[in-house]
């Protein structure tokens, strides 16, 4: 049985990953998207902020499983 070292990653973590950032690009593209339909001196949507903070908490959740 071999044990894992510092340097490698388990590649279920890795797609978890890539899946988690994906997702977080995604909530940032319909922030985007969002926002564009208002113009600049109006309040920011209530549904951008939600988007955004979805955005932060799943990079927060990736970045979580980086290997320490």
């Amino acid at each position: 049985m071999s044990t894992q070292t510092a340097t490698q990653t388990d590649p279920l973590h890795d797609a978890l990953r890539q899946e988690l950032l994906r997702l977080a690009q995604r909530e940032d593209d319909a922030a985007s998207r969002e926002a564009t339909r208002v113009h600049y001196w109006e309040p920011t949507p209530v549904t951008v902020i939600v988007h955004r903070q979805c955005a932060a908490a799943l990079r927060e959740a990736a970045d979580e499983l980086l290997p320490h």
